[in-house]
């Protein structure tokens, strides 16, 4: 794949300029006794607190913000386990045009609510039986629709690295040294690089992900596209993707990325930490940037560093059952 990279912040700057009027500027917030404890500045962005739950809300938009009217007329599909399937349900209402989202049977009851009130059609597919891309390429030949990529496209990819943007044009000393982004297919992360790598260009970037399906931090370490399975579950639905995207990860590779991940028991700590210290309900991939910092307090002592706490969409008895497993 050929990059271009003199042009990515551009485009992640006139992408933030469209989508902003649709989205929450979420404020970054501190946690005083954290930093006192480790010794730095530790730099929280709630995308928790966006539109739709989650930042993937801004791919989307930046995705169907480019579409042409012919194209907006067809109409969108997008597969998703949730935050995606809301976010392009949310922008194609903004953009006037009809979405269709395809979502496993087992996605969590509240992001198909969400997808559904916000007016998107609902397609189940059976995640360990079929391929949701198939299944999605199929029904957008038949029915004519433009597919929405969760993260394998750059128009997605400068959508999501808005919400870096909007980071270092908040806090007073923009310095950072370190990132801990949460990945699925690697769009946040990817995004993420180009705005913080801007103006940090020795910021050290991290993918956060479940120790289970590691397949960033494998890919990484062996600097190939490493396919992991997905099909054993795990408590981190929201980015339980079996290998990195290629456009992601080619992005996060020029960055010189590497992988962290930690465990469910980390997780749990983690959306109990973000609760009662933080003042906000995180879901289990949107706490993992965070699992994967206190799992390695060491490795990040006495630093500026940025967590990004990607998504809330969270049912009830899960979050009780994460915070009855927390064990500090």
């Amino acid at each position: 794949m050929k990059l271009e990279p003199n042009t990515w912040f551009d485009e992640v700057v006139k992408t933030y300029h469209i989508i902003a009027p649709h989205i929450h500027h979420t404020q970054v917030v501190t946690c005083p006794d954290l930093n006192e404890e480790l010794g730095g500045r530790y730099i929280f962005k709630p995308e928790s607190l966006q539109i739709t739950g989650s930042f993937k809300v801004r791919g989307a938009l930046s995705a169907i913000a480019r579409l042409s009217k012919d194209e907006l007329k067809r109409g969108v599909i997008a597969y998703s386990s949730g935050n995606h399937a809301q976010g392009v349900a949310h922008a194609a209402k903004v953009f006037n045009t009809p979405a269709t989202v395809v979502m496993p049977t087992d996605a969590p009851a509240r992001k198909i609510a969400n997808a559904r009130e916000l007016g998107a059609e609902v397609i189940f597919y059976n995640r360990r039986t079929e391929s949701r891309e198939e299944m999605s390429a199929e029904i957008a030949k038949k029915r004519n629709l433009v597919l929405i990529n969760p993260y394998d496209a750059l128009e997605t990819i400068y959508g999501q690295g808005t919400a870096a943007y909007e980071v270092i044009h908040d806090v007073n000393n923009p310095k950072l040294d370190n990132a801990i982004i949460c990945a699925g297919g690697g769009g946040l992360t990817a995004g993420s690089c180009i705005s913080i790598k801007h103006i940090n260009p020795q910021c050290n970037v991290f993918t956060a992900e479940p120790e289970e399906w590691n397949d960033h931090q494998q890919s990484f370490e062996k600097n190939t596209r490493v396919a992991v399975d997905v099909n054993r579950g795990g408590l981190c639905d929201g980015i339980m993707t079996s290998t990195p995207g290629e456009i992601p990860f080619a992005i996060n590779q020029h960055f010189g990325v590497k992988g962290l991940s930690t465990s469910d028991e980390m997780v749990c700590n983690a959306m109990s930490f973000a609760f009662n210290r933080l003042n906000l309900k995180l879901e289990p991939s949107g706490a993992i940037a965070l699992a994967c910092l206190l799992d390695n307090k060491e490795k990040f002592k006495n630093s500026r560093t940025l967590i990004m706490l990607s998504g809330g969409n969270v049912d009830e008895k899960t979050f009780a059952d994460c915070l009855s497993k927390a064990t500090q």
